[in-house]
């Protein structure tokens, strides 16, 4: 039984071994007086590299589906094609994060240890059937992010937001807790198959029934708190401002699938039990979607724009979820996943641009200011390639064809249709339309605002510093997917398919 489990688990246990070594064997080298105290960014970036393609292949090679009921962990066909899916995603997402590395000078090389321990919890997550391993593993993640948030010591900023993320971390934590502890109080145990039996049998007690929804509330808060949907996302906008830009491309997507995984595996346990969880959820959505919509529509800079923006695109998550049928799952997945390649891009592009950004900083004798949105006023004159790929991720955003998000906002809009909530539809179509203009405006402000004159001296720095190959394959290989997806979405949603049938 025992050898099983560790063949099951041979990629996290792989995984967890390349942690160890990376750290030692790079903690000999940067310390070695023979080779100067070398930093060593580049070879951190292939020695990462390298292992998440041999992790990708271990999980790939996985052929093993267990469920034991009393077990903390199980496996079966979706879990392996998560973990497939969530690696591709951390090998662009690490990428993005070494190119954000060297853009801001962070000499750590203890960021991308801190980058696989949030990605072993979020490969162990996808397993989890029990709430005990679920809270230790999210607080493994926990621990890593607020790591990542403050790295930057020399920035009173990224200080801050690790310690907001850290406050905000140890309240969600009592919240699971306290919920937990309902749980267990009322039913006896936290494993999701045995709650399950025991929810099959009529429970007519209504004290006993009052605090099992007490613990649910509890721990679905939780859940709100680390996806960051309104009015629990008070926390975001700083701690994503305040940290690097690598840290916050981390938090703010790799978890995204083993949370809003677990999140469907908790809530389907409950949900014909208490009908409140539909409201709730409703009502959380539609809240989500206005206040990040508006709140999107008021910034200035850009990176609290992307926040503001995302939280609002949670929102129809969350409103999917209140539906909770295989459809609805099967909408909600393509809507994550057009949602992180979007993301992906968005948090690319404007890498690239604070290495634009920078080389004019430089060239001017400035100092390096967060990015504005009228920054971008007629960048398209300096470098059309990126303006045009900005383009097609704030098009794909606001759902217009043909890109992926429209086709993904029509799925989420017909699950909801399925189920009776027209006046809901017709809400969100409103919203869509109107934060559509915010999406629009600074796509005019990236073409046709020209409210400087363009020097020319800069315009040549910024050319030639635009030359990034494998950026440049990355960029337009996820720009094609977002057209791709649209004309022929069967492969995603085969996939998907498959996903939905095992997890439900």
């Amino acid at each position: 039984m025992y050898s099983i489990v560790l063949k099951i688990f041979c990629p996290e246990i792989f995984l967890s071994f390349c942690i160890l070594y990376q750290l030692l064997f790079n903690t000999h080298i940067i310390n070695k007086i023979s080779l100067n105290y070398p930093l060593i960014n580049l070879e951190i970036f292939i020695q990462s590299f390298f292992i998440l393609l041999c992790l990708l292949l271990l999980v790939y090679n996985q052929r093993f589906d267990l469920l034991v009921p009393n077990f903390f962990f199980w496996i079966d066909f979706s879990t392996r094609l998560l973990k497939i899916i969530l690696v591709f995603f951390s090998i662009f997402i690490g990428f993005l994060f070494w190119r954000s590395f060297i853009l801001q000078n962070i000499n750590f090389f203890e960021f991308f240890t801190f980058y696989f321990f949030s990605l072993l919890s979020s490969l162990l997550l996808l397993n989890c059937s029990d709430l005990i391993a679920f809270y230790l593993v999210i607080e493994i993640q926990a621990l890593s992010f607020y790591i990542l948030a403050s790295i930057k010591r020399n920035s009173s900023f990224s200080t801050e937001a690790g310690l907001k993320y850290f406050i905000i971390g140890s309240l969600s934590s009592a919240f699971f807790l306290l919920g937990s502890f309902f749980i267990y109080l009322c039913l006896g145990t936290l494993n999701f198959k045995n709650i399950e039996i025991l929810l099959s049998f009529s429970i007519t007690d209504d004290f006993v029934v009052n605090f099992i929804f007490l613990g649910v509330f509890f721990i679905v808060v939780t859940f709100f708190l680390k996806v960051a949907v309104a009015p629990f996302h008070f926390w975001a906008p700083d701690v994503y401002e305040g940290a690097p830009i690598g840290s916050t491309l981390v938090f703010s997507l790799l978890p995204k699938i083993s949370i809003f995984v677990i999140f469907i595996r908790w809530i389907s346990l409950f949900f014909n039990f208490f009908f409140t969880l539909k409201f709730l959820f409703l009502l959380v959505g539609l809240f989500s979607v206005v206040f990040g919509a508006y709140f999107a529509f008021v910034q200035k800079r850009l990176k609290r724009f992307i926040i503001y923006s995302s939280i609002s695109q949670i929102g129809f998550l969350i409103i999917i979820l209140s539906v909770n049928d295989f459809n609805s799952i099967n909408s909600l997945f393509f809507y994550l996943f057009i949602y992180l390649l979007t993301s992906i891009l968005l948090w690319g592009n404007l890498i690239s641009y604070n290495y634009f950004s920078q080389a004019y900083t430089q060239y001017k004798n400035k100092t390096h200011n967060p990015i504005f949105i009228s920054d971008l006023s007629f960048y398209f004159k300096i470098n059309y390639i990126w303006s045009i790929t900005f383009s097609f991720i704030f098009f794909s955003f606001a759902g217009i064809p043909p890109f992926s998000g429209f086709l993904a906002k029509v799925l989420v809009l017909f699950s909801i249709i399925s189920d009776y909530n027209f006046l809901v539809v017709f809400f969100l179509v409103l919203i869509t339309l109107i934060s559509s203009y915010y999406y629009l405006k600074i796509i005019k402000i990236l073409f046709f605002d020209s409210d400087f004159k363009l020097d020319k001296k800069v315009f040549y720095i910024t050319k030639e510093n635009c030359s990034f190959n494998f950026d440049c394959l990355l960029y337009s290989s996820i720009s094609f997917l977002l057209i791709f997806f649209f004309f022929f979405p069967t492969i995603l949603t085969g996939a998907i398919f498959l996903i939905t049938i095992f997890l439900l």
